[in-house]
């Protein structure tokens, strides 16, 4: 799978810390080993991580809907994470819990 490690430390940096080229390689490693499991939920987070990545390509970038997707993919992660068996199961859930915290970090930025 492609590093969690790497992956929470680039979210709990703040998104902006990822440039977009490094975002969407990372998108396309998740969704290239999301799309060799056969696990409930993977197909919806596969679609939200496409969309991501059309969001991140946009010009100018739309950061509502960008907010709105990384509180999703949170969500949803956490929930895959929930049905998922094996060693990255709990990796998984850090990861979306990660997420959801960005998402409620810049949620209150905004405020």
């Amino acid at each position: 799978m492609p590093q969690f490690d790497a992956t929470i430390k680039h979210i709990k940096e703040g998104v902006k810390s990822f440039s977009i080229a490094a975002a969407t390689k990372n998108i396309e490693g998740w969704e290239e080993t999301l799309g060799k499991l056969d696990t409930p939920g993977v197909k919806t987070i596969i679609r939200d991580l496409e969309s991501l990545k059309k969001h991140l390509h946009a010009d100018p970038i739309d950061g509502a809907a960008v907010h709105k997707l990384i509180a999703k993919l949170g969500h949803e992660t956490v929930t895959f994470a929930g049905k998922a068996e094996g060693k990255n199961a709990e990796k998984a859930k850090h990861l979306g819990e990660a997420l959801q915290a960005a998402a409620e970090q810049s949620g209150s930025a905004k405020a």
